[in-house]
């Protein structure tokens, strides 16, 4: 058996959920439409919800880890928050002035 640290993919477990009117109506109009239980909806929404954050959080994270790696070849790891604001603010304006020339 397992201890209550241990998740069982299986296993669920019934919670109680204060939603506004607004939410419940849209959740009770997609489980109408669908031809599913409100609960049924509810946990499906949960589980994507849970799914997308994840995928935003390890795109964030690539992201982050291909930015440091472009700084460490560049030899600006060591830059301070400033300087590199203004490095961005410069590249910034020079792509402005290369776009739109006065």
């Amino acid at each position: 058996m397992n201890s209550p640290d241990q998740s069982n993919p299986n296993q669920t477990r019934q919670v109680t959920l204060l939603i506004s009117e607004e939410v419940y109506q849209r959740v009770a109009q997609t489980a109408s439409h669908e031809q599913r239980g409100v609960e049924d909806v509810l946990s499906s929404l949960i589980v994507e919800g849970l799914n997308t954050h994840s995928t935003v959080r390890q795109m964030f994270e690539w992201v982050s880890k291909q930015y440091c790696d472009r700084l460490s070849q560049a030899n600006k790891r060591n830059q301070s928050s400033s300087e590199i604001l203004q490095d961005l603010q410069r590249l910034r304006e020079q792509v402005a002035h290369e776009l739109y020339p006065e």
